[in-house]
Formats: C-alpha cells, sequence, structure tokens
C-alpha cells in the first residue's frame, strides 16, 4: 500500500475511521480532554478529543425539555449527582482537533511529564535558545506564514493589515469552538518574522504593540460584545512556535497551563518594560533580564538549561 501524502490527507470521518491507537499521551477528566498518539491512513498523528461546551443560551432548554434519561448516583440532601443523556442537541457532541503529521516535539509536547521551573539569563538565550531556534527548519511555521498569506483559514480572520513591518492578524484561536463568549480565545499573529519571541522586542516595536492592543478591544467588542476588561492578552514565553503571536482569552476562561505565572506574560506588562526601556541600539530590558518559567522535562531546552544553571552555580560557591 503506497504510504498517504500527509499534505493531501483530508480531514473527515473516512480518514478517522482509519485511526490505529498507540498510546494515550495525556488527559484532563475535568474537562473531558484526551490526546491520543496513533496513525491516519499510516501517518503519525495526535487526535484531540475533548466534550464540547454546553452554549450558556441553551442551557435552561437543556434543563426543560432536552434529557432523555437521568441517573442519580448521589443523593444527600440538598445535593444530588447525576449522569444524564441528551434526547437531541442542537450543539456538537464533541471538538475533535488533529495534528497531521505529528512530529516528535508534537508529541513532546502533548505527552502528560514532569515539569519544573529553570531560569534563563540573557547569556543563556544567546548561547542555547537561539541555536535551538534555528535548528527548526522554516516548515515548522509554515503553517502560522500560510494564514498570513491568505492561503489557509481566511474565512476565520477577523482583522487582517497586511504591513509587511508592523502588521498583524487576529483570528480564532483553534482551542475555542467559537460558541461560548465565556470560552473565547484568539490569536494575534504579527506580519514580520523577525520577531521569534519577546526577547526580540524593542522600543521600536511599541506603535505595533499598542495597536494590536487596542484593535483586539474593538474586535472583540464590535464582533462578540465582550468589553476590554474582560479580556487578557498575553505573550507565552517559551512560546509553542517561534513566530511572534498574542493570546487573547476571556478572564472567565477555566484555567489552563498556558495561563499560568511562569509562562504568560501579559501584554500590558510587555508595553510598560518596553517604554522603560533605552532606545537603540541599546538592548530592551526583555532582551537584558533573567526569565524564570516553566518547561517539561522532555522540552529541548530543558536540560541544556538546567546544566548551565548548575554550573554558574558551582562557580558561584567556588
Amino acid at each position: 500500500m503506497t504510504e498517504a501524502d500527509p499534505s493531501e490527507l483530508p480531514l473527515d470521518i473516512d480518514t478517522l475511521k482509519t485511526f490505529t491507537f498507540t498510546r494515550v499521551l495525556s488527559q484532563a477528566p475535568s474537562s473531558g480532554s484526551v490526546y491520543l498518539l496513533g496513525k491516519l491512513r499510516d501517518v503519525d498523528a495526535i487526535v484531540h478529543l475533548q466534550q464540547s461546551v454546553l452554549p450558556t443560551e441553551q442551557a435552561s432548554e437543556v434543563i426543560q425539555h432536552g434529557l432523555e434519561r437521568l441517573d442519580v448516583y448521589l443523593e444527600n440532601r440538598p445535593y444530588f449527582s447525576s449522569h444524564a443523556w441528551l434526547a437531541s442537541r442542537s450543539f456538537p457532541d464533541l471538538v475533535i482537533k488533529v495534528i497531521c503529521p505529528a512530529t516528535e516535539t508534537h508529541i513532546k509536547k502533548y505527552t502528560a511529564q514532569e515539569r519544573a521551573m529553570v531560569s534563563e539569563t540573557a547569556e543563556m538565550y544567546e548561547r542555547i535558545v537561539v541555536p535551538y531556534i534555528h535548528s527548526f527548519p522554516p516548515s515548522r511555521v509554515e503553517w502560522v506564514y500560510n494564514i498570513l498569506a491568505g492561503k489557509k483559514e481566511a474565512e476565520r480572520v477577523l482583522y487582517k493589515d497586511d504591513d509587511p513591518d508592523h502588521g498583524f492578524m487576529i483570528l480564532p484561536d483553534l482551542k475555542w469552538d467559537q460558541t461560548s463568549m465565556s470560552a473565547l480565545y484568539l490569536t494575534v499573529l504579527v506580519q514580520t518574522r523577525s520577531i521569534r519571541t519577546l526577547r526580540d522586542l524593542t522600543p521600536a516595536h511599541l506603535p505595533m504593540l499598542n495597536k494590536i492592543r487596542q484593535t483586539v478591544y474593538s474586535t472583540c467588542a464590535e464582533n462578540f460584545g465582550v468589553a476590554k476588561n474582560k479580556l487578557r492578552l498575553f505573550i507565552h514565553y517559551q512560546p509553542s512556535y517561534y513566530h511572534l503571536h498574542v493570546h487573547v482569552v476571556h478572564i472567565e476562561s477555566e484555567g489552563f497551563m498556558g495561563m499560568t505565572v511562569g509562562q504568560a506574560h501579559l501584554l500590558d506588562d510587555v508595553i510598560s518594560l518596553l517604554e522603560l526601556s533605552p532606545p537603540a541600539p541599546e538592548p530592551s530590558i526583555l532582551a537584558r533580564m533573567t526569565l524564570t518559567y516553566l518547561l517539561g522535562v522532555e522540552h529541548g531546552l530543558y536540560q541544556p538549561l538546567v546544566e548551565a544553571s548548575e554550573s554558574i552555580e558551582e562557580k558561584e560557591k567556588a
């Protein structure tokens, strides 16, 4: 049998039926989420299954008219718990996301693993992190470039500024099923390819960052009726891919790892630090500061950063 071309693999029910299971990578019972590793038509794939969010505006209707069966498994007045079966649904049962082909980096990212805090100095960034970033082929972020070029997901774009140096695009993040406003999640992708992480930001980028903030506020208000004081705007470090992007999340969205201290840096704080930074050619505060963050022990940067920190500690003791 000829191996499937990953670039031509469609996502449809027939393709999903070919899934051959390898193992569970991770799961979160509280959110009804599970990541499975396997193959789709003999191509390595990660399939994420998650129970869909019940739209708030339909909740009372479900209670009154949508239940077919109720199985009470706890009764201790005034508290009751039960399993319920719906007679019919006007919203999806599951959200299914697929990464195909899945690389070793993808597999490590979604595998349950021990995590630890690491500290990264400016010197470590130049010596360890920059070569790590350069080790990835351009194809690693080709999907981002396809979005920016309008080749993919064009119908989902909420705002677009094509300026190659200061422009950006706003679109719904794949983590959001676009049904519940309290779970709102958008992504802002900058047009320039020169900014890999927040360490590359300088005071010269302040006009772009300020425009991102104001445009996100107006876009969310006009399209979703969500006020700016209901939004978190932040940048990850380390990011999951090395092309600057800003996360936009509703404050009522349930906490997940990406919003924790040590990974999420509020856009307001980033802007403030750049406003306090010296002008070029002096490096910004973001470029000079030591950053402490959470990493999985399987991450490619974990061991080199730990060894570098241990070396510094040994020198300080000597």
